[in-house]
């Protein structure tokens, strides 16, 4: 976790100094991902993952044959544009996981 990357993205705690803000960041984090918080993670995650899955092989079977694409070009655009969403999502996720762990700490 880099703090200096991330307080960019709560703009609550922008104002106190950059000693608290990575003090009350790493209470989120570690109450985000606290051991009574896993199974939830994992939970989530999987679930992403299995939709992103069964959205990747529906593109492959039924709209690649379509649109008449190649497997190279539909290979291409899966690893450009899916993958990327895929990451972007999971990252919107984590950050308003710390959001609303953060409410939580803050006076």
């Amino acid at each position: 976790m880099n703090p200096k990357r991330l307080v960019k993205h709560f703009p609550e705690i922008a104002a106190l100094p950059e000693a608290e803000q990575r003090t009350l960041l790493d209470k989120a984090y570690k109450d985000v991902f606290s051991t009574e918080n896993k199974m939830r993670n994992w939970r989530s995650n999987l679930i992403s993952a299995a939709i992103m899955t069964c959205l990747c092989i529906a593109f492959v079977l039924v709209l690649r044959p379509l649109l008449g694409m190649s497997q190279q070009t539909s290979a291409l655009l899966l690893m450009l544009v899916a993958l990327p969403v895929y990451f972007f999502i999971q990252q919107r996720r984590f950050i308003q996981q710390l959001r609303t762990s953060l409410q939580k700490f803050l006076p």
